[in-house]
């Protein structure tokens, strides 16, 4: 049974239920849900005025002004606007970040998001780290991978025209440097004419004096360390200088990122 479906049956059921949290920005449509775990396994977020033990369920005893429920779909759910903010109290920093970013994509206002949280500085930056111009939640999570490791925050979608007709759009990246990082989803790059039209892109890019670093599922989070270091070494090789206590914070994040038992051979085949 799908998640929406359980939401909706959970929340006809229970008069005093609400679907929250995660659950809530699936209701909204926002991609938000696990990537490796099934749909069917994943358990509905409800708020309950009391404890409750259900099957297939979490349920929280959060504060929930009647101002902040509405219906969606059929399903009783939080607000867009107490969604975001749930995501960004509740959730990692990383899914927290995807669901915001969307939320912005959907018109929500940052700005009164931001008003409702002046007190508590990590929702403060997790609402900072939130882009309306990430095209999909992979770029998200990559855009925050990369802030959170002390990197200059990246531009999105970023405009670069290659011919009297034609431009392309990079995921992200630092215009002032010519280097970009951009999402390869195997689902838009698998077939021939897709890699082909890709690397036709990547060399005109090339030719006018762009660094584009290249990510697949493959590298987060198993190789973060070594994207980190990619990208770090471009920047300062394009004339970034992030002054000494910033190198550390930037150092410190590779070593953590590494895996302290196994020592890999490094392979840049994948940075491109």
């Amino acid at each position: 049974m799908s998640l929406l479906t359980r939401a909706r049956l959970l929340t006809t059921l229970l008069p005093e239920a609400v679907a929250c949290r995660q659950t809530a920005a699936h209701v909204w449509g926002l991609a938000t849900l696990p990537w490796s775990k099934p749909e069917t396994d994943i358990p509905v977020d409800l708020i309950t005025p009391t404890p409750l033990d259900i099957p297939g369920c979490r349920t929280h005893q959060d504060p929930l002004p009647q101002a902040d429920v509405t219906t969606h779909t059929g399903i009783r759910v939080t607000t867009q606007e107490r969604t975001a903010l749930d995501c960004a109290r509740h959730l990692p920093r990383h899914t927290a970040v995807a669901a915001l970013d969307q939320f912005l994509r959907l018109g929500l206002d940052l700005d009164t998001l931001a008003r409702q949280v002046s007190g508590f500085w990590r929702l403060r930056d997790t609402l900072a780290m939130a882009d309306a111009g990430a095209a999909s939640p992979r770029e998200s999570w990559l855009r925050v991978t990369l802030m959170e490791a002390c990197l200059p925050r990246p531009t999105t979608q970023i405009h670069v025209p290659l011919s009297a007709d034609r431009s392309a759009y990079l995921d992200l990246g630092w215009p002032d440097f010519k280097v970009a990082v951009e999402y390869d989803g195997n689902e838009h790059h698998s077939t021939p004419g897709a890699r082909a039209r890709d690397q036709r892109r990547r060399d005109a890019l090339r030719a006018l004096g762009w660094r584009v670093i290249t990510v697949d599922r493959t590298i987060l989070p198993a190789r973060t360390a070594d994207l980190l270091e990619v990208v770090t070494d471009a920047l300062m090789e394009r004339g970034w200088q992030p002054g000494p206590a910033r190198m550390t914070a930037i150092l410190s994040r590779i070593r953590a990122a590494r895996r302290p038992t196994t020592h890999r051979r490094r392979t840049w085949r994948t940075f491109r």
